[in-house]
């Protein structure tokens, strides 16, 4: 009896701890989907910011080109 108390307490003990490192899985996976939306944003706004620069630039190109005329 006590040979089967033993093990039913050490399958128990396995069962918490894996349910224990499944939760750490999800936070983490949790925490790389974020990560992975932040930077998607970011791109999101570095090609904004991009296009806009390449406007402007185009507009400051065509007024530096009627000082040269």
């Amino acid at each position: 009896m006590e040979q089967q108390t033993a093990t039913t307490i050490e399958m128990n003990r396995s069962v918490a701890e894996a349910a224990s490192g499944s939760g750490e899985i999800a936070q983490n996976i949790t925490g790389v989907a974020e990560a992975a939306r932040m930077t998607s944003e970011s791109v999101a706004q570095t090609e904004q910011a991009t296009a806009e620069l390449a406007r402007m630039s185009t507009e400051l190109s065509g007024l530096v080109s009627t000082f040269r005329i």
